[in-house]
């Protein structure tokens, strides 16, 4: 026993017999403290003060029995033992039977010191089962909880009787009603021949070991409309015999219709996305750089000619690898320049050398350091439009041409000829007055021929054929400020051999951004430059003047943006209210 010192209540009228039993005790070397007492009432209270791990008891007693002192152990969990004479085996069984630890015969009390470590043993036995039972419902609680939270149903399968038994989730789950608890097993009634078929090989597999546990998806019947409901039943075999065949097996059932019905939707709008990707030429891709991922869809992997679902490529790698080397400082200036939003267009070069041009549009997150967390995009192959587009514009620009040389040949020589006529003009008027007039109409057909040239130049490209775009820059300068009441500071520094496409995009939209200041900006300062470098020729207009939203998306803004994307360039234009416009194009050369 445990106990160093056993507290031991004695309840007996003989001091005599008392003593002999503590004598018995000392005897057998159980060191004890003992309390005697006769009578309920001083057992009742020594009870609760001296906390005894036994009570020994005599049947008889003055005022009671034994068993109305053991009524008011009630709860109490320690070893009651009658000492007494002969009683009669009826007495002793009933005391037994009342719960009583042990019965002991006065003649014998030899046995005491036995008994009552008998006593303390059963206890302590008594003790641990119920804390094991008591683990074993909480266990079972907690099982039934998890079980219902996670909707789970369990099912146990016993071979040797082909029977399964469900519980009350399992049922709900496959519809079964109370009675089908206990049922003939069926491979978890499939809907069908084939799902049957397929779950019994599955099992099959799974007994033979080819498989450590039995993890299937299969339909049944939701309702008599035919409508079907998923199930995912899980489970392995936990005995078997000693030849190795399966006796037991025990699983879990869960109800999972919305997730399939969501696989299908899923599946269904994946395809529908991959069909417009396709007929768009357009793909999508998300990248995380500090986790390395970047997936991305069939559409973009055609786009870049790489392979399919093959996500161990590096974004940074790819776009290396595949982007023009001319747009890839202005690439990474914009990607790594902290914006939260991206619009551009940009080269690719594929496998046979062919070069594409894309628009690459995404979304950019950052974290509070402003380190890119993650970028989700789309890029859409552009060549074939800007093909057309350029063609549109090719046969606008001719039909420019055409109009201004009708305009120069015909309306300006038909008003050089009315010149002419008008100056030879005779009539009934004095000298001075007829004099006076024809100067006025003279005046006006020339200011009208003047007019009729000028648009004819802003309509041609005839200066920038015969002069160059170096000279025709120049002579734009000197436009500008003779046109606006603000100093014009200029920059041109450039060479005159770019082919006419190139000259005439730039000249264009020199143009049109010095056209706009001179009619809205208020400005007090203009700069005008033009610089070559290794790869590009850079185009920057510049003025100090009310400023304006770029958000409204006015049309000179899109023309100039147009044309700058017809040369496979880049367009930038930012402007302050009150501070200013600046207007920046970048153009490959050598294109």
């Amino acid at each position: 026993m445990h106990y160093k010192k056993l507290n031991i209540l004695l309840l007996e009228s003989s001091t005599e017999d008392a003593e002999l039993a503590l004598f018995e005790l000392n005897r057998a070397g159980l060191e004890n403290d003992y309390l005697i007492v006769n009578n309920l009432k001083d057992f009742k209270e020594k009870l609760f003060d001296f906390l005894p791990h036994v009570v020994i008891s005599d049947y008889y007693l003055p005022t009671c029995t034994a068993l109305d002192a053991y009524e008011l152990l009630g709860d109490i969990n320690i070893p009651f033992i009658i000492m007494s004479g002969d009683v009669g085996e009826e007495k002793a069984v009933e005391a037994l039977k009342s719960g009583v630890a042990d019965y002991v015969s006065k003649a014998h009390m030899s046995r005491l010191p036995l008994v009552i470590e008998r006593a303390l043993n059963e206890m302590k036995a008594g003790r641990h089962r119920k804390s094991v039972e008591h683990e074993l419902v909480q266990s079972k609680e907690r099982l039934e909880l998890a079980l219902e939270g996670t909707n789970l149903g369990v099912w146990d399968l016993d071979f040797m009787s082909n029977t399964i038994v469900y519980n009350k989730r399992s049922l709900s789950i496959l519809g079964l009603p109370q009675e089908d608890a206990i049922k003939e097993f069926a491979y978890f009634q499939g809907d069908g021949v084939a799902a049957r078929d397929h779950l019994k090989r599955e099992m099959q597999d799974h007994i033979e070991g080819k498989t450590p546990m039995f993890d299937q998806e299969y339909p049944i019947k939701k309702s008599e409309s035919g409508d079907r409901k998923w199930v995912l039943v899980r489970g392995k075999v936990i005995r078997r015999a000693p030849d190795g065949t399966p006796l037991r097996a025990s699983g879990t059932l869960l109800d999972v219709t919305e997730k399939k019905e969501n696989e299908e939707k899923l599946a269904k709008n994946k395809a529908i996305l991959e069909n417009a990707e396709a007929v768009a030429q357009i793909g999508s891709f998300e990248w995380q750089p500090l986790s390395s991922r970047f997936i991305y869809s069939d559409g973009f992997a055609e786009i870049f000619e790489i392979e399919k679902g093959d996500y161990r490529q590096s974004i940074e790698t790819l776009y290396r690898e595949k982007m023009h080397t001319q747009d890839q400082p202005y690439f990474n200036e914009i990607l790594f320049g902290g914006r939260e939003f991206y619009d551009i267009e940009h080269r690719v070069t594929l496998t046979n050398s062919e070069t594409r041009i894309l628009r690459n549009s995404g979304n950019i997150k950052h974290d509070e350091e402003g380190k890119i967390i993650s970028i989700m995009g789309i890029v859409q192959d552009i060549t074939e439009q800007r093909e057309i587009s350029k063609s549109i514009f090719n046969a606008q620009q001719y039909e420019r041409s055409r109009m201004a040389r009708d305009i120069h040949d015909g309306i300006g020589q038909i008003l050089v000829g009315t010149k002419f006529k008008i100056s030879s003009l005779e009539a009934d008027v004095s000298a001075e007055e007829f004099e006076h007039k024809k100067e006025e109409i003279e005046d006006l057909l020339a200011s009208t021929l003047e007019e009729v040239r000028r648009v004819s130049r802003n309509m041609s490209n005839r200066h920038l054929e015969e002069f160059g775009l170096r000279k025709t820059m120049e002579y734009l300068v000197e436009q500008v400020s003779d046109a606006g009441d603000f100093e014009v500071s200029s920059s041109i520094d450039i060479p005159d051999d770019y082919n006419m496409d190139l000259s005439s995009a730039i000249y264009r939209i020199a143009q049109e951004a010095t056209s706009n200041i001179v009619k809205y900006a208020k400005a007090s300062n203009v700069s005008i430059k033009v610089e070559s470098t290794n790869q590009n020729i850079i185009l920057e207009v510049t003025d100090d003047g009310v400023g304006f939203d770029t958000e409204n998306n006015w049309n000179g803004i899109k023309n100039m943006k147009e044309r700058t994307s017809l040369q496979n360039g880049h367009f930038e234009i930012s402007s302050t209210v009150g501070k200013g416009t600046v207007i920046k194009s970048w153009f490959p050369l050598n294109t």
